[in-house]
């Protein structure tokens, strides 16, 4: 069975041609650009930049609303050498994208969006926290940190309890909180691995040598048993798992991975890593070659792309909607590019992160929209409030995000079973599995229940990220 778009989005803006730019620069349509909006203000919220505020005529129902704007944060880790590709900067331009499309057409409950930028800094989730929950701000929408659980009990407390649409969850207390609602889960108990699956078909031997490295990140290492779990009950076998030093030099790493004698590599961690890994291993064996490696989905970046050159020839990822490369196919990922452009121009970075925090954005409008009952005889603006926002995500159990990706279970935390698997070749992705452009993998059996690697949430609390 297969999920295909079927419909190709008609833009009055879009002079009816799409041309492909440079191996490492992202599908972006050729448009002729609408009258420019209002600037996004990303700071204050229209009550504190009134001085002449009137109480009576423009009342503060609840925090980060007003009858006339709608004020969220995005809640993401800044750049890192060692632990990301600067996946933060995408989760932030997707969610100003979004909201950018909003308030140029029917806006949210009849507001304007407001979006303001919090940068976790990977080890300051917990004053990230503390910072949205203290400050004016409606929701958290489209985050993308790394250490997500910490600070959660904040955010879950009365004092608190904001409406959480992140567009990544790294932790299941973060997932499962009850507040948080992630468009397509793919990494929760129930975990999209069809990737896996895929490859443990196709490469029988190689698959049964596999090696993961995890850097010393409590997060990330249980994040990484996580994977490790679903990728095993799809047939891979791990003979190589060592937890490495965040500055590690790989040299121990590389010399143990060729004792192993590895065939395979699943990589969990930043796309840059994986090269400084590579560049590393080359050094020492300049023969070494591996029958395929997964990069999941950090890797699909375009300025990983142009960083990688020929390292990254042959390197794999798979990803939960339609690729940028095939954006014609699917109305709501043209939307995404087209939005990007307009919003960010030349500056813009779109990536498998970003498309999940624009999925994110639609899944918080969804959940608002429903809460006021727009589109129907009892629609009352009035009535917004997070409350009724939480209301309304826990009834979002049939979802695909405007066809964006498979559908969901938000409500529940269950990922759509949908993917496809895209490969490096001359610094272009091209389509590996399956073949048909428009298409992905959609067979139950994509989906695994995890069993054993659930219950070490429990010690998350217990562990200290190292600064």
């Amino acid at each position: 069975m297969h999920y295909r778009s079927t419909s190709v989005l008609v833009l009055s803006l879009i002079l009816g041609l799409f041309i492909f730019s440079s191996c490492s620069d992202p599908v972006i349509p050729l448009v002729e650009l609408p009258p420019e909006p209002e600037p996004i203000q990303s700071q204050l919220s229209p009550i504190e930049n009134n001085e002449d505020f009137d109480p009576i005529t423009k009342k503060e129902t609840e925090s980060g609303l007003t009858d006339s704007a709608i004020r969220i944060a995005v809640i993401a880790d800044g750049p890192n050498e060692y632990l990301n590709d600067s996946e933060g900067l995408s989760v932030w331009q997707a969610v100003e994208a979004w909201a950018n499309s909003v308030n140029l057409s029917t806006k949210l409950a009849g507001r304007e969006i407001l979006v303001e930028r919090i940068d976790a800094g990977t080890f300051r989730h917990v004053e990230a926290i503390d910072t949205v929950c203290q400050g004016n701000y409606f929701a958290l929408v489209g985050s993308f940190a790394v250490n997500d659980s910490e600070g959660l009990d904040f955010l879950q407390s009365t004092e608190c309890a904001l409406p959480d649409f992140p567009a990544a969850t790294f932790s299941l207390r973060r997932l499962y909180s009850g507040q948080t609602f992630q468009s397509n889960p793919i990494a929760g108990v129930i975990s999209n691995s069809g990737w896996a699956s895929y490859h443990a078909q196709t490469s029988s031997s190689a698959s049964q040598n596999a090696a993961i490295l995890l850097p010393e990140l409590p997060s990330v290492v249980l994040a990484g048993e996580r994977l490790l779990e679903s990728a095993t009950s799809q047939g891979l076998r791990f003979n190589y798992s060592p937890i490495y030093e965040i500055e590690s030099d790989f040299v121990s790493q590389a010399q143990d991975l060729l004792q192993s004698e590895s065939d395979s590599l699943v990589w969990g961690t930043s796309g840059k890593e994986l090269l400084r890994f590579l560049d590393t291993l080359k050094s020492i064996d300049s023969e070494k070659s591996f029958e395929f490696i997964s990069c999941g989905q950090k890797c699909y970046n375009p300025d990983w792309v142009a960083k990688a050159g020929p390292a990254g020839q042959g390197v794999s990822v798979w990803l939960p909607h339609l690729p940028i490369e095939e954006a014609e196919l699917n109305d709501e990922l043209l939307r995404y590019l087209f939005f990007m452009n307009l919003t960010h121009g030349p500056d813009s970075k779109p990536t498998a992160a970003g498309i999940a925090a624009w999925s994110a954005a639609l899944l918080f409008e969804e959940a608002v929209s429903r809460s006021v009952g727009a589109n129907s005889a009892s629609y009352k603006p009035e009535n917004l409030s997070q409350e009724g926002v939480l209301s309304a995500a826990q009834s979002i159990t049939f979802w695909d995000a405007r066809g964006l990706h498979g559908i969901s279970n938000p409500a529940d935390g269950i990922p759509s079973s949908c993917f496809v698997i895209m490969t490096l070749n001359d610094g272009l992705w091209e389509r590996e599995f399956p073949l048909r452009p428009g298409e992905l993998s959609c067979e139950d059996e994509n989906l695994t229940e995890l069993q054993a690697t659930t219950n070490l949430e429990e010690v998350e609390d217990q562990l200290q990220s190292p600064e």
